[in-house]
């Protein structure tokens, strides 16, 4: 994997920006979620990652006013620098998560820090997550203690690995839907501060969800903090679900 930035684009910008890394999970509320950051916040695409592990796609750009197509993975940023997003629009070859990761892995850790969304099957809930914020946190450092104290409770959904190492089972996070997120956490955590936003959801008609992470990614990294009176929904999304049903067949 190879970053192709635009053309004068400074390299250096990423050692003090956050990246905003989506993984491709139940429902694709993630990638709504950065579809909603890059219209409302106007990131620019600052150019894209080459990478032969994830599926070949090409399609027509958003802005359709640039040059160029959409690719399966490109980089956008912020104005001011601060916020860095990956949109990743196809999922990863099957057989090739280890290189995926390891690629993702070399490029992630040119950041001040990550923050991984994700999204987990709502269906496969503990009792005690049925009620309350659809929404969880895990990791380390100051993005936990906000959560925590926006009353967004940290994971509670483990399981026992047998490891062959030592004589006791040890504890991983159990991300049923999630993709590859539990392994990107696992890979990058080693070498830069992450930390991991998840929402239960259901597959289906997922725009209201991705409105609904999205606030609250924007409440916890604090993207903007004024002004912000409603989200600019892309042109893409248009027929994304479908046309509205006629409610005369329901009467």
């Amino acid at each position: 994997m190879s970053f192709v930035p635009v053309s004068n684009f400074d390299l250096d910008s990423f050692k003090s920006s956050t990246l905003i890394l989506p993984t491709v999970s139940i429902g694709n509320v993630p990638q709504l979620v950065v579809d909603l950051l890059i219209q409302t916040f106007k990131l620019e695409r600052v150019g894209f990652l080459e990478d032969d592990y994830v599926m070949p796609i090409a399609g027509i750009r958003e802005d359709v006013d640039q040059p160029g197509v959409t690719v399966p993975i490109e980089v956008f940023q912020s104005k001011d620098k601060l916020w860095t997003s990956i949109q990743q629009r196809s999922p990863t070859v099957k057989g090739k998560r280890d290189e995926f990761i390891k690629q993702i892995k070399e490029f992630a850790t040119k950041f001040a820090r990550v923050v991984i969304l994700t999204s987990m099957d709502a269906s496969r809930r503990l009792d005690s997550q049925l009620q309350g914020e659809p929404f969880r946190v895990y990791g380390e450092g100051s993005l936990i203690m906000r959560a925590v104290s926006l009353s967004v409770p940290v994971l509670e959904n483990f399981e026992l690995e047998y490891s062959q190492d030592s004589t006791e089972d040890r504890r991983k996070i159990h991300l049923p839907g999630s993709g590859l997120a539990r392994h990107l956490y696992e890979a990058l955590s080693e070498q830069v501060e992450t930390t991991l936003l998840i929402m239960f959801a259901l597959e289906g008609d997922n725009a209201q969800d991705g409105v609904e992470f999205a606030r609250f990614v924007n409440t916890l990294l604090k993207i903007q903090t004024t002004g912000l009176s409603s989200w600019t929904i892309p042109k893409s999304w248009e027929y994304l679900f479908g046309t509205p049903y006629n409610a005369e067949l329901y009467q």
